[in-house]
Parts: structure tokens; C-alpha cells; sequence
């Protein structure tokens, strides 16, 4: 049954609409963290986009060294994980209405040096705040650099960000210069990178946004549920999505509390639906109806089940080459069905029960689901 008081609510309070100051931001991130971008797209069975390999290629064509190590310093660390670049976020999703590249450096130029490096704790911080500020206020505790500077040497930051330790010291001893810096890089990456592609990065963000919104529009609970894989009575405020084509495959949601009330942004990736949703979805159970089609990969899953098993084995088992089993069980492989363990010297093949008890209920709700999209 469709609940038509959440259908209501949800719509009322989301919109879709392009944010030039986040692509701006996401830029320098990918830029600085682009040997994470291919784990990425083979953590989603995706192929990294040609445009955007183009533009990151360009960027390092127009960028001097100098700028390049600027930019690792504040921003190299971890893709999916705020550090030393949060200020940024919080400057643009602070505020509810779009911003351009150069209103999100003016902003930030209008914001004191101690804010924004109080923010890069926070950014850096945010998943362990409660280790770090040791039953201190942390509303009281950013206003005092000195304690706060005393509670990061003394705290051990996330593993993921565990880098960002000490650049994070050297921006707290030194605010106003850390602001010079912040702006110069964002204000150099604009002019000699940025300005030129910023057009056709808005006209494809815009694109796939306008695709979104129709899905959203169609049936909003669904599209939070199955495409943002979020609780759609979170959405009991106003959330706007920004549809990134830089950020390909995407689905951080950001929310303040600020004077005008709560304000909400989702970063949303032009790619989502190849790796989130009834499309992707869909072609996933493809390949598991494909590989459960062929005698010889069942017999192999139904072998492992039994226990794990080495290559030779496998072959003799089934009655096939071991040629065949390398073919077979990079299929496998490919559905995330099989992990290889090392006892020995022999590598044997382990069955994932939780990715295949996954992908049977996955097929269960494709083929049985109403609710899902046309494709």
C-alpha cells in the first residue's frame, strides 16, 4: 500500500537542483585521491568514466607542481571520508540555496581563519568525536584552539585518516596562514582548471538530474528506499540532491543545524542507478540466473557448499579441465560468490553463503517486487 501522507512529506521536502560549488570541491578531491578511483569502480563493476579521465588528465596538465603538493596536503586522504576538506562542505551545505564556484570562495574568504580549521577537526574527526573530545562540549571546545589543539595530539584519528594527524597539527598552529592557503588553492583550481569544463560538467550533472527527479517524482518512497538506500521519514526536512558527474557513484547525505533551521544535501553520483536500484538490480540477477543456468557453475557452488575446495579438485570433481575452472570461477568471481584462501601451498575456493543467500533474495524481489521502476 502506498502511504500517500510519506509520498506527500517526501515531496514537499526534496528537491533536485545543481550545486557548481560542490562539483568545484569533489574536483579537487578526485584529483588528489584518483588512484582510489579505480578500486572503486571494481569494488561497483563499473568502468571509469572517458570525460572524467579527460578532465582529471587535464587538470594535471594545467596544475604546477607546487599546486599538486598543496593540494594532497589538504585533501589526498580518504575519497569517501571528510578530513581537512570539510570546511568546504560545511561552507556550501550551510547554506540551502546553490552556490557558484566563486560565491563558495567568497564565503570562505568572509569566514574566520579559527572556524575553518576548528571544522577540519571536525571533518577529520567526526566518526570518533566522542574519543577526541573526552566529555568536553563540542559547541565550547572549537572556539578554544589551544584545548582543542590538545585534544588532537592526544587522540589517534580513524585509520582511513590517519594521515590527515599531523597537517591537521600544523593548520591549528597556524589558522590565518591555513586560510591563505585553503583560498589560494581553491581559487587557482578554479581559474586554471575548473572554468573550462565547468559548463559541460553542469550540462551532464543537470541531464542525469532531470532523469532522477522523474523517478523520484514517479514514486518517491521507492527512489529514497531503493535508489538512495536511505528511511524516507528522515526526509521530515528540506533535503536538496545535487547530482555530481564528477562524483560519479555517489550517496553522502549532509545535514546542519543552522539559524534558519535544518538543511540538508545530498551528493548524489550520475552513475547511482548502474550500482543502486531496479536497474542495477535487475542486471545483477541477469547474471545470477546466467551462471546458475550453466550445470557445471552449479555444480561448483553446490560443491563448495559442501566445503571449501583447491583448484585440481574442483576439475576432478566436476569432470572439467582446469582451464574450465579458472573460467567458471571468474564468473563466479565477478558476483562477488567466491573468496580464495591460502592454507599450504594450495589456494582453495571458498563459497560466500552471505553474497549468494543476498543474491537469491535479490531475484526473489526483482521478479516478485511491484514496486520496482520500468526499465
Amino acid at each position: 500500500m502506498m502511504n500517500h501522507s510519506l509520498q506527500e512529506t517526501l515531496l514537499k521536502n526534496i528537491r533536485f537542483a545543481y550545486n557548481e560549488a560542490v562539483e568545484l570541491v569533489i574536483s579537487m578531491g578526485m584529483l588528489a585521491c584518483e588512484d582510489q578511483i579505480s578500486d572503486l569502480a571494481d569494488d561497483y563493476k563499473i568502468e571509469a568514466d572517458e570525460l572524467l579521465g579527460a578532465y582529471l588528465d587535464d587538470a594535471r596538465k594545467r596544475l604546477s607542481p607546487f599546486f599538486t603538493r598543496e593540494l594532497l596536503f589538504f585533501f589526498r586522504y580518504d575519497l569517501l571520508h571528510n578530513a581537512l576538506d570539510f570546511p568546504l562542505y560545511e561552507s556550501i551545505f550551510t547554506h540551502r540555496e546553490v552556490l557558484t564556484a566563486e560565491a563558495l570562495i567568497n564565503r570562505l574568504d568572509n569566514s574566520p581563519a579559527e572556524h575553518i580549521v576548528a571544522e577540519m577537526v571536525y571533518g577529520v574527526y567526526n566518526d570518533n568525536l566522542e574519543a577526541l573530545l573526552q566529555g568536553n562540549d563540542w559547541e565550547l571546545v572549537k572556539k578554544d584552539l589551544k584545548k582543542l589543539s590538545e585534544l588532537v595530539t592526544a587522540t589517534k584519528p580513524q585509520p582511513e585518516v590517519a594521515e590527515a594527524h599531523a597537517p591537521l597539527l600544523e593548520c591549528l598552529a597556524n589558522p590565518q596562514e591555513t586560510k591563505l592557503r585553503y583560498l589560494q588553492l581553491l581559487r587557482q583550481f578554479n581559474q586554471d582548471v575548473f572554468i573550462h569544463w565547468k559548463d559541460r560538467i553542469r550540462e551532464l550533472s543537470e541531464q542525469a538530474s532531470r532523469r532522477y527527479e522523474a523517478q523520484f517524482r514517479s514514486n518517491p518512497e521507492v527512489f529514497i528506499r531503493e535508489i538512495h538506500n536511505n528511511e524516507p521519514s528522515l526526509f521530515d526536512f528540506p533535503v536538496t540532491f545535487h547530482v555530481s558527474f564528477v562524483f560519479q557513484v555517489a550517496n553522502g547525505f549532509y545535514n546542519f543545524h543552522t539559524d534558519a533551521g535544518k538543511v540538508g544535501w545530498v551528493i548524489f553520483g550520475i552513475n547511482n542507478e548502474r550500482v543502486h536500484g531496479p536497474a542495477a538490480d535487475r542486471e545483477k540477477t541477469e547474471l545470477f540466473l546466467k551462471a546458475l543456468s550453466d550445470k557445471r557453475r552449479l555444480d561448483f557452488l553446490l560443491l563448495l557448499k559442501q566445503r571449501p575446495h583447491y583448484g585440481q579438485e574442483i576439475a576432478a570433481a566436476l569432470g572439467i579441465t582446469p582451464a574450465a575452472v579458472k573460467y567458471h570461477s571468474n564468473f563466479l568471481f565477478f558476483l562477488d560468490l567466491l573468496d580464495v584462501e591460502r592454507v599450504d601451498h594450495r589456494l582453495y575456493y571458498v563459497l560466500r553463503t552471505d553474497t549468494l543467500r543476498n543474491l537469491l533474495a535479490l531475484m526473489a524481489k526483482v521478479m516478485l517486487d511491484k514496486d520496482q521502476f520500468m526499465s
